[in-house]
């Protein structure tokens, strides 16, 4: 395992992190002391009391805030406690830019409009909305502890921010020292997969690894040990809830760009059937 050191010049130098009085909520927040202290950065426990607030949920987003502040002083980490009023992401929008905030850390807890976790969310419309980076949780089991022993990183192959995704990743080896699983899906139907000789197997799963080289060569040199698994599937979204759910992992980590949230306010989509179906935290990044 990794040495944990600060990396005081990381470019996420000011973090919020969202509160609401929920158990799930404070939770999730607890993934931001990790990244805090492994990039030195300064944390901004912050709630928004709405309008459509009643008294009692005003008090328990109140008291939300002082124990997460509590927790984070505990840590060492340096932190400040921050109470906004009005429209949740409008509050936040001008928290941001008039703070220069780096990243802005957030919960989905439980099913909106029609059942969904993600889309339509305030989550999903502050990754929309805000000028900076945004990453969204489902804590599946909020009474357990945050130690991801394993965790599955599904990688279409963009090179989309090999770098910030390393550096979310190497965090949490340099503190857990996590099991890293690098994942590709080759969609392919079943009819053709059945009809794949050898060689034309081989072919794809070599051109899987040709669409993640970039992201594991960033991995390998931070000397972070990893796993790669190239999977031929008919779905990528039912390959990678497969994977979770047959091989007992603790975390997924998705990256999602401005394209996919936009078509995600769909039914069907499949960010919403992984967060529904998987049986382990996941974590949604979206970087600016």
């Amino acid at each position: 395992m990794l040495k944990n050191r600060a990396n005081n010049n990381h470019k996420f130098k000011k973090i919020i992190v969202t509160v609401d009085g929920s158990f799930h909520g404070n939770f999730a927040a607890r993934y931001s002391f990790i990244f805090a202290e492994a990039w030195g950065s300064r944390l901004f426990v912050i709630t928004v009391l709405a309008k459509k607030m009643g008294k009692k949920e005003e008090e328990d987003a109140s008291l939300s805030v002082e124990k997460i502040l509590e927790e984070a002083r505990e840590a060492n980490l340096d932190a400040e406690g921050v109470l906004l009023a009005g429209d949740v992401v409008g509050a936040i929008n001008k928290f941001v830019e008039e703070n220069s905030i780096d990243l802005v850390m957030s919960s989905t807890r439980r099913p909106h409009r029609e059942s969904r976790l993600f889309a339509r969310s305030i989550t999903s419309t502050l990754m929309s909305k805000l000028p900076c980076s945004v990453i969204g949780f489902k804590i599946t089991h909020p009474g357990r502890s945050i130690k991801p022993r394993k965790i599955l990183v599904p990688v279409i192959g963009d090179g989309y921010k090999d770098m910030e995704r390393a550096d979310i990743i190497e965090s949490f080896t340099r503190k857990f020292g996590s099991e890293i699983t690098v994942f590709n899906v080759n969609e392919l139907s079943s009819f053709h997969t059945k009809r794949l000789d050898k060689p034309d197997k081989d072919r794809l799963i070599l051109s899987g690894e040709k669409k993640i080289k970039s992201f594991v060569d960033e991995l390998k040199r931070r000397r972070i040990n990893i796993t790669e698994k190239i999977i031929i599937g008919k779905s990528a979204r039912e390959e990678i809830i497969s994977e979770a759910s047959h091989h007992r992992y603790d975390l997924i980590i998705l990256g999602t760009t401005m394209r996919n949230i936009i078509k995600r306010v769909v039914s069907g989509n499949p960010v919403e059937e992984i967060l529904r179906d998987t049986p382990c935290d996941v974590m949604l990044i979206h970087f600016k």
